[in-house]
């Protein structure tokens, strides 16, 4: 399987390089784009900028997700905001109106978002009325293990679908399309009922699921046969890859699931100097169109 793979053109990246020099530009462009300005960019007007967004939604109605590469690295994120209009200029925002969050991976925690311990294939903010429709994420610093260690996969959900139907797993369709489910969020009093997929949308998390059975006293080893065909299934409909420096993901939050494996550290002084995977991650509202 072909990944949908696209160079960062040079001259883009000097353009955004350019508006990201400051030592406030995260801040300035967040601001930017909670007041809806932030597509008033005059390099978005010019024809490498066309010609780049144009390749980029081919790839993306091809795939579902797409994987630019060489993307700056700086400001603390700050060039996402501008690379990522291409797509949308609709941002999810977080606590202080904050739009890129980094992410350190850790072997001290076991929090989902940034443990070393291997991933679930899953889309995010699985238990919130409306999640949003794109995740982004940038490689910041990679995996010091790569590549053994820090792989990233995208299942989309019609092929996870069809693999499943083939393998006569109809249970696990029945799972996934037919019985209502409920996801709860461990961390907030956010919960979700419905169809995992429903009118070609899917919201999926092991964790979310098992924490909804778990109140609700459901049968632990039904749902754990049901989650592992789902696993198997994903991992089979997928192609591995892995980001280096600035490389940028860009993947549906409503099509496709996505992955990431087990994550390395390496001790400048253990136990808290290390180098580990860190990314940026932020998310869109809006699909492009």
């Amino acid at each position: 399987m072909t990944l949908p793979d696209v160079a960062a053109p040079a001259e883009i990246c000097r353009e955004i390089e350019t508006l990201c020099q400051t030592e406030d530009a995260l801040e300035a462009l967040e601001a930017q784009a909670r007041e809806g300005r932030i597509a008033d960019q005059p390099f978005l007007r010019g024809a490498a900028w066309r010609s780049f967004a144009d390749e980029l939604l081919r790839r993306w109605n091809d795939a579902d997700h797409v994987i630019v590469r060489g993307l700056p690295v700086l400001a603390e994120g700050a060039p996402l905001l501008l690379a990522s209009l291409w797509c949308s200029s609709r941002f999810r925002t977080y606590r202080d109106g904050k739009i890129v969050k980094t992410f350190r991976m850790s072997p001290w925690t076991t929090d989902l978002s940034h443990t070393i311990r291997e991933g679930h294939f899953h889309t995010d903010i699985n238990a919130d009325p409306e999640p949003p429709a794109v995740t982004v994420i940038q490689c910041k610093t990679p995996d010091p293990g790569t590549p053994t260690y820090g792989v990233n996969r995208v299942a989309r959900t019609g092929a996870l679908l069809a693999h499943l139907e083939a393998a006569g797993e109809l249970d696990v369709l029945r799972f996934l399309t037919t019985a209502p489910v409920t996801m709860v969020n461990d961390h907030s009093a956010g919960s979700w009922t419905g169809k995992i997929v429903e009118a070609g949308r899917i919201r999926f998390h092991p964790e979310t699921l098992r924490a909804a059975a778990r109140r609700a006293g459901g049968d632990p080893e039904e749902l754990e046969r049901r989650l592992a065909s789902v696993h198997e299934a994903a991992l089979a409909v997928s192609t591995p890859f892995w980001l280096d420096t600035g490389d940028t993901l860009f993947v549906s939050n409503l099509r496709a699931l996505h992955y990431r494996g087990e994550c390395s550290v390496a001790f400048r002084k253990f136990p808290l100097e290390f180098e580990s995977r860190t990314i940026h991650v932020m998310h869109q509202l809006s699909e492009p169109q």
